[in-house]
């Protein structure tokens, strides 16, 4: 059946949304799964912690820290040095409620600041983040030594948008759950259609699961049996590229980054384009 090598979008307990199962009952899974890694993402705290107290890898747990607007510069930082390598754009509005085209945080200034002086890389991943959001993702990672920009939830990216983000280096990932279960008031797109256009342009894509709800039901079963269709619509290769080696290579160039980071985020996926 086929996997995922690394799922780098995934939540587990707890959460204000109901969940499969919390971040051990998760941590075992991917084991019996054969998974290596994966990112722990929460729209309400930063993840590092937990992540520290999971038993050694593998499966390697990711911490992550968010952009919400519970969220403040010093609480990333701290989630940064306790081994945050993810940070997520916001995902909830001020209420806490589910968003999206949402802004930067005020004090994004200050943090890209702080930013610039880690020794190591970090992924800035846009969530939830409008069109201005995005592109200031896109160009501080493209700045700030090391760091990397994911765009996340790409089913919804709008079309041109893609070139600018292509240029500056960003990664584009596709969640297999918003592709089962579409977002109300979002563009309706085939994920099939979307990851060849962007593949078409030299763009560089893999596949997360952005699974955990609880009635999803186990994570990496969902995704395995996503996969396996997906595989019979578009063959074993193209989705081994998209879940296997693209997320690998992923992690590889984040944690390369921190020993020879890309100058002004010149090349950092042009060698590994699909």
């Amino acid at each position: 059946m086929p996997q995922f090598s690394w799922d780098l979008h995934l939540h587990p307990a707890p959460s204000a949304t109901p969940r499969w199962g919390d971040g051990l009952r998760v941590w075992q899974a991917a084991r019996d799964a054969g998974v290596r890694g994966f990112v722990w993402k929460s729209h309400e705290e930063h993840t590092a912690e937990r992540c520290l107290e999971l038993p050694p890898g593998p499966p390697t747990a990711i911490g992550s820290a968010s952009l919400n607007a519970w969220a403040s510069v010093d609480s990333v930082m701290d989630a940064v040095d306790r081994g945050a390598r993810w940070i997520w754009g916001p995902s909830r509005d001020s209420a806490g409620r589910l968003a999206w085209d949402l802004a930067l945080p005020p004090w994004w200034q200050e943090l890209r600041s702080a930013l610039m002086t880690l020794p190591h890389s970090v992924v800035l991943a846009t969530a939830h983040l409008g069109a201005a959001g995005r592109l200031e993702l896109a160009q501080s990672a493209a700045e700030v030594r090391g760091a990397q920009c994911s765009v996340t939830h790409s089913l919804y990216l709008p079309a041109e948008e893609t070139k600018a983000l292509t240029e500056l280096g960003c990664a584009f990932e596709f969640d297999l759950y918003t592709a089962a279960h579409p977002v109300p008031d979002r563009p309706q797109a085939s994920l099939i259609t979307r990851v060849a256009a962007l593949r078409e342009r030299g763009c560089f894509v893999y596949l997360t699961s952005d699974a955990g709800q609880a009635h999803v039901g186990n994570p990496f079963e969902f995704s395995s049996r996503m996969l396996e269709g997906l595989a019979r619509q578009v063959g074993d290769d193209l989705v081994d590229e998209l879940a296997d080696k693209n997320p690998a290579t992923f992690v590889g160039q984040v944690w390369r980054g921190s020993e020879t980071p890309s100058p002004q985020g010149e090349g950092k996926f042009n060698e590994v384009r699909l």
